[in-house]
């Protein structure tokens, strides 16, 4: 009996798992579905200074019209920002900006 909830368990388990990689293989580095469009060169902190270090900051700024971009998520070293609509992204897209530089990336999906 024992080793039947066992089995059951680790099941359970392993394929909780699978789905967890599923999960991690729709966001990655690597992945942009798009470029984005009629980006700054870079995103500025919010006081309008550089961003020095590797820290995907809340909020940042476009230094061309002084609008903010919102911080959803992060992965390793890049954060995917909410342009509400800007850049070419839709209502299912995020802009991918590079945190250690502030340089933009590309659109990725929101899913």
């Amino acid at each position: 009996m024992r080793a039947r909830v066992l089995v059951g368990v680790l099941i359970l388990a392993a394929s909780g798992g699978c789905s967890t990689m599923k999960e991690a293989l729709k966001t990655t580095p690597d992945r942009i579905d798009r470029p984005a469009l009629d980006v700054p060169d870079l995103f500025l902190r919010e006081d309008g200074r550089s961003h020095t270090g590797t820290a995907c900051l809340a909020t940042l700024l476009d230094p061309r019209d002084k609008s903010t971009v919102q911080l959803v998520r992060t992965i390793p070293v890049q954060g995917d920002y909410s342009v509400n609509g800007r850049y070419g992204a839709t209502a299912t897209e995020l802009l991918r900006i590079d945190c250690a530089t502030g340089r933009p990336v590309g659109l990725v999906r929101t899913e």
